[in-house]
Parts: C-alpha cells; structure tokens; sequence
C-alpha cells in the first residue's frame, strides 16, 4: 500500500472558551457494494481528520442526506439498489446538493464512464490510493474556506 500523504488536521465540534464554534470536520460520506473497500476508504479520511460513514446501497445513503450535507461524496456507480451515477446526476440538479463536491468511482465500461462525467468527475477502479488522499485534501481545504466564511459572515 502507497504511504498515505498528510491531511488536514483534526478539529473539533465543541466550542471554545469564548463560545466561538471551533472549525466543524469535514464529512465523507462513501456509497459502494464493498464493505471492505467503504472501511479503508473511511479509515484514510478518519485518519485525516475527517467524519466518515459509509453506505451499502442508496436508500440509507438518500435517508443521511435528508439529515446532513457531507463536504465530500464518494460513489461507486454499481450498487444493489442502483446506480451512483445516476445519484450523481440527480444531486447536480437539486438546489440543496447541487454544489457539493462527488466523484464517482467505478469499474464501469468506458461508455457508462462518458455518460457520468457529464454530471461527476471518474476515479476508474482501480486506482492508487493516492488519488483519494489527493481528493481529501482538497476537499477538506475547500470545507475549510466555506466554514471560515460562514462564520465570519454569521
């Protein structure tokens, strides 16, 4: 296994002494049929300061995100309940997830893999671990910025 490159820094929920909100971690959520996968994936974030869940099929991933906006989704496009892809597509035309960030991982056939990068970038299986660390970071750089905006902005 590749060495895993540093991410960003842990934070915390909790407020400090003077009631201001500390920086809140970023979350993952991760959609694959592989439980092995969704664990290793989940553990490079968690190692990285993020909040990680992983899910099986799209029904319990839709149920989360009625409840909470990740920072960051990870979708393989062939699940038992259906296709991350076409999760992908239907999030970029819904004005509550339309900006968050999605990749698509997939071993899809090279024609499936055009159909979604129309609506989501494509890490093709397999890939090095590196590029998911790569993606972490910037995403959690990205979280980062909008939050410190927000607060400043609140």
């Amino acid at each position: 296994m590749p060495t895993r490159m540093q991410l960003m820094p842990s934070t915390d929920l909790r407020s400090d002494t003077s009631g201001q909100s500390l920086e809140r971690p970023p979350a993952l959520f991760v959609l694959d049929d592989d439980p092995d996968f969704i664990e290793l994936l989940c553990e490079i974030a968690r190692d990285g300061g993020w909040v990680a869940r992983g899910f099986t099929c799209l029904a319990d991933l839709r149920a989360s995100l009625d409840e909470t906006i990740p920072a960051l989704l990870i979708l393989d496009d062939d699940v038992p309940d259906g296709r991350g892809g076409d999760l992908a597509q239907e999030l970029r035309t819904n004005r509550r997830m339309a900006g968050v960030p999605l990749i698509v991982c997939t071993a899809a056939h090279p024609m499936r893999v055009a159909e979604i990068v129309a609506w989501a970038p494509v890490v093709s299986k397999p890939f090095d671990l590196t590029e998911i660390e790569t993606i972490l970071v910037a995403a959690a750089r990205r979280h980062h910025r909008s939050d410190s905006y927000s607060r400043q902005a609140g």
